[in-house]
């Protein structure tokens, strides 16, 4: 099941990522330092402005995943 959830993570994330391991893969975006600061109805990502780019790109291609299964 793994690998499988790895694979599918390989079809949503840019492609600067499409012949990398999991331990790079981890690193770039599971490691990123960032703040999230809940106010009322919003919750705000604080992190650097070269990560932050990276971080909307895979939020909108997760969020745009349309799955085969239904």
């Amino acid at each position: 099941m793994s690998y499988n959830l790895f694979a599918l993570m390989h079809q949503l994330l840019p492609l600067e990522f499409a012949n990398k391991r999991a331990k790079y893969i981890r690193y770039r975006l599971y490691a990123i330092a960032a703040k999230v600061i809940k106010t009322g109805r919003k919750v705000i990502i604080k992190c650097q402005a070269q990560y932050y780019q990276l971080l909307t790109k895979v939020l909108n291609d997760i969020k745009a995943f349309k799955p085969l299964l239904s």
